[in-house]
């Protein structure tokens, strides 16, 4: 529409140019050679209309110039001050036990880091097409078992048609989350029994329990993300079915608690870290956390309401959304109480850092506020930019956050190449919603064990917020001080 009627625009322009030109020469009664036909009838309005065009460039650089001298002039802290989620956030530390994952790029996270090395992009779907009948690109997940899924919450669900609170997205989202639930849950019973499951680590469980063992009156406090699409009916079947699989594993019911949470957005994920964060640094408490978000956009109905939306990729639309899906777990609890050991597997999830990316920014502007933010998160480690190893974050196919993500590990974290050293999960898996956060720390949590060294895990897909959080290995305990000497 903008490119019409600057078409538009610049006709009329020209059209009154020569009606002008024509006019004078009827009026003073001049019969126009050939080479005036030509300088007053074309080079005339090309002249003008590059007079135009130049004066227009030079306003919008001018107006450009003065919001980058804006930004440069507002300090990170000032701009903190101006909403709740660009704060810095004060000091705390999670410990992340285990992680599970189910992505196209993998069944767990080292193989999902793997991958992302050098990330396959998504192909077009076999039978979803948009409104045109054009294949939709799209990141599927293969042999997803939904007819035992629909089959388990049927069962749970007793005479209630489960095929009206589920939608076909919902059944593949939870026939994602089934192995990871199961994965994690196994972890958390063998701790509850104080034995150990026969394929686990005899080390990284030990470990555990000298850091994360269940306390008499402790609990698993279970969150389970989904979309904000997803009906009420079918996130409190979900809750059952999470609970049916507890039981299932001698779980006892007092032990755990299970609470699903639609979100609007991927911050909403973001944030719910920072709050559990804050809750273990302000209280002791013994209980632990399992973090799960499970989403699909792979159906018929999920797909049009993308398109609907205008948030569908497609030839018009190169900044739209590749459906995607996946299932994601996060077993964490707070840091063990002083003087007690921590797990040698444990990693640390430093303090989350929040920004806001105003719509409209400039690319610079957005890679200058996106450093800052991994440069705040780098300094909550206590270590420098140098021994970053790695960054994952859920970029995906749009140029937009493509050029984002790599100029700001360009200008933040110079040792690092910006492309080799870039994982970012939405080039190979798509729209990820609710999934996407988790699986970033994820994935940066099997990065920062293989190198030994902090990983950043970044969100700047979702809209205009963005996230920074390190995860990195716990650090060794500060040796006790020496006694002084007596003179």
């Amino acid at each position: 529409m903008k490119a019409f009627k600057l078409v538009l625009w610049l006709a009329l322009l020209t059209g009154a140019i020569w009606f002008a030109v024509v006019l004078a020469w009827q009026v003073n009664d001049v019969q126009p050679s050939g080479s005036a036909l030509v300088l007053y009838l074309v080079g005339l309005p090309l002249l003008a209309i590059g007079a135009v065009l130049a004066v227009g460039y030079g306003l919008r650089r001018r107006k450009q110039r003065a919001q980058d001298a804006q930004a440069d002039a507002a300090t990170p802290a000032a701009r903190a001050s101006a909403d709740d989620g660009e704060h810095a956030s004060r000091a705390y530390a999670l410990h992340l036990h285990a992680t599970a994952v189910n992505l196209i790029v993998g069944a767990s996270a080292e193989a999902a880091a793997a991958a992302l090395v050098e990330p396959e992009r998504p192909g077009l779907h076999p039978s979803l097409k948009d409104d045109n009948g054009l294949p939709v690109m799209a990141a599927q997940v293969n042999e997803l078992d939904t007819d035992a899924v629909a089959e388990a919450l049927q069962a749970l669900a007793g005479g209630e048609a489960i095929e009206h609170v589920f939608a076909q997205e919902h059944l593949r989202a939870i026939a994602l989350l089934e192995p990871v639930l199961e994965e994690l849950l196994g972890l958390e019973a063998a701790i509850v029994a104080g034995a150990a499951p026969a394929d686990a680590s005899p080390a990284l469980v030990a470990g555990r329990r000298s850091e994360a063992a269940a306390a008499p009156k402790s609990r698993l406090r279970t969150l389970i993300l989904v979309a904000d699409a997803w009906p009420q009916a079918a996130r409190q079947r979900l809750g059952d079915w999470a609970l049916a699989k507890a039981a299932a594993l001698d779980l006892p019911e007092e032990r755990i608690a299970v609470e699903v949470v639609p979100v609007e957005q991927a911050i909403d994920a973001w944030a719910l870290i920072d709050r559990i964060g804050q809750r273990y640094r302000d209280e002791v408490t013994p209980d632990r956390h399992l973090l799960l978000a499970c989403a699909s956009q792979l159906s018929e109905g999920a797909v049009e309401a993308l398109q609907a939306a205008r948030r569908l990729i497609g030839h018009d639309r190169p900044e739209g959304l590749v459906p995607g899906e996946g299932a994601v777990g996060l077993w964490l609890s707070g840091p063990p109480e002083p003087g007690q050991p921590a797990s040698p597997d444990a990693l640390e999830l430093r303090a989350l850092q929040r920004g806001h990316v105003a719509a409209g920014t400039s690319s610079r502007n957005a890679t200058r506020q996106t450093s800052e933010l991994m440069a705040r998160a780098i300094a909550a480690t206590g270590q420098d930019a140098d021994s970053v190893k790695a960054v994952v974050s859920d970029a995906d196919q749009r140029p937009s956050r493509a050029i984002e993500i790599a100029s700001a590990i360009a200008a933040t974290c110079p040792e690092l190449d910006p492309i080799g050293h870039n994982l970012s999960l939405g080039v190979a898996c798509g729209h990820l919603g609710p999934v996407a956060p988790w699986a970033a720390i994820a994935v940066a949590a099997a990065q920062a064990r293989s190198e030994g060294g902090p990983v950043l895990a970044i969100g700047l897909a979702d809209g205009e917020a963005r996230a920074a959080l390190a995860v990195m290995p716990v650090p060794p305990p500060a040796p006790p001080a020496e006694p002084e000497r007596a003179g």
